[in-house]
């Protein structure tokens, strides 16, 4: 059974004894009596657990609103996205930013750099690369560094190595090559654009 389902709960009237309470009945011969109305008046008893019972269904409810609603974002997403023509394999992707993870519309953060610097080229060319995992043939790559981007689709995979049609520009050593440059700010729910840059370690013996 689903734990956020609500379950009934019954209530029942009671009658409440309300001393010094009088009723007022009209006889046929024109008097009036008036009788004790202890014991007469119904009433249900209210207290915190019932309460509480009831705010906690109430709570439940709108949960399920708002996970629905969130799934609904999504979906509008997915069919947004899916009516437009992108190349490669797993190409849409949205982030509704409620901390829910959707395989369908999931970010394809699959990167890796170019371990050699890359010289244009107008004909097909090998980059050697740091990492092939993930990536897919037939995937549209961004190569990019901090002067310049492209993108291209993946024609081949080998040991080491990614096959592009050509390079319009040249890169430098660790060019970035990835399915998306984008960074994601979960803080602020905006996808941000992503930078590139090189670092300098220096080793020294102690």
């Amino acid at each position: 059974m689903n734990n956020l389902a609500y379950e009934k709960q019954l209530h029942i009237n009671r009658l409440v004894d309300r001393p010094n309470t009088y009723n007022f009945h009209q006889n046929e011969d024109g008097t009036v009596s008036i009788v004790p109305a202890w014991e007469q008046i119904a009433g249900t008893p209210v207290d915190e657990i019932r309460l509480n019972y009831m705010e906690d269904g109430i709570y439940r409810a709108h949960f399920l609103i708002e996970k629905a609603s969130r799934r609904i974002s999504r979906i509008e997403a997915h069919l947004d996205i899916d009516s437009r023509g992108v190349s490669g394999a797993q190409a849409r992707f949205a982030d509704t930013y409620d901390g829910q993870t959707d395989p369908v519309l999931q970010l394809d953060e699959t990167k890796t750099y170019a371990t050699v610097a890359l010289a244009s080229s107008v004909s097909t060319l090998a980059i050697s690369v740091a990492s092939t995992t993930g990536f897919v043939v037939g995937q549209e790559v961004t190569i990019c560094d901090d002067t310049s981007f492209e993108n291209q689709t993946i024609t081949a995979i080998g040991l080491g190595k990614i096959t592009l049609p050509k390079l319009v520009n040249s890169y430098k050593k660790g060019a970035i090559i990835a399915r998306s440059t984008v960074n994601r700010d979960t803080a602020v729910q905006k996808m941000r654009i992503g930078g590139w840059n090189t670092h300098t370690i220096t080793i020294t013996q102690v």
